[in-house]
């Protein structure tokens, strides 16, 4: 298992099932032996969920909050809530503007 940080600030910003999706598939290929990857099998059975849950998770599809949890207990992740600057209407338009 990859070793967790000791400061909350370095631990990634989930905002979307994307973030998620990328957390669980940068911990799982190097959580399996000798820093090698996991199988996702072997996940789904650690977590009490289906392989293919695994796979919807690192596809970014939604799933409920207690499997995400599961997983992430997996890897003595939690969660923790924490501002986000979410952008305006406004913000994304002139964004779009300047592209």
């Amino acid at each position: 298992m990859t070793e967790i940080p000791n400061n909350p600030n370095e631990y990634p910003l989930l905002k979307n099932q994307l973030d998620l999706a990328t957390l669980v598939r940068t911990q799982r290929l190097q959580a399996g032996p000798k820093g090698g990857k996991m199988t996702a099998h072997t996940l789904a059975d650690l977590a009490g969920v289906s392989r293919d849950t695994i796979f919807r998770i690192e596809r970014g599809e939604d799933v409920s909050f207690s499997t995400a949890m599961a997983v992430l207990r997996v890897f003595g992740l939690g969660l923790s809530a924490a501002p986000v600057e979410w952008p305006t209407l406004n913000t994304a338009q002139q964004h779009f503007k300047t592209l």
